[in-house]
């Protein structure tokens, strides 16, 4: 018997590994040596990498029209991460850069 929520588990699954490995290559080391500096390396694409095959993931959960809300939990991420970024873009616009 096939599962019918394939796409929305996956999608989910891949985008928490993706913010997991996102999160422990910033937590690695603030001064980073040879390998260190590799394994970041590693951990950030692999995470940038994950978190695109969540979104293809979940946009075919979307086509196929699975029953569910795991196929949008990286959309809504997305936006949330995006609507963070323009509010302190805009904070920093308007409070942060008056003269004294």
């Amino acid at each position: 018997m096939e599962s019918k929520k394939k796409f929305g588990t996956g999608s989910t699954l891949l985008s928490s590994l993706g913010v997991l490995l996102l999160v422990g290559s910033y937590l690695i080391s603030e001064n980073p040596a040879g390998s260190e500096s590799a394994g970041i390396r590693l951990l950030f694409y692999t995470a940038i990498g994950s978190l695109a095959a969540s979104l293809v993931l979940g946009y075919a959960g979307m086509l196929k029209e699975e029953r569910g809300f795991l196929k949008y939990a990286v959309t809504g991420s997305i936006f949330l991460i995006a609507g963070a970024l323009i509010a302190a873009l805009l904070l920093l616009l308007f409070a942060g850069f008056q003269e004294p």
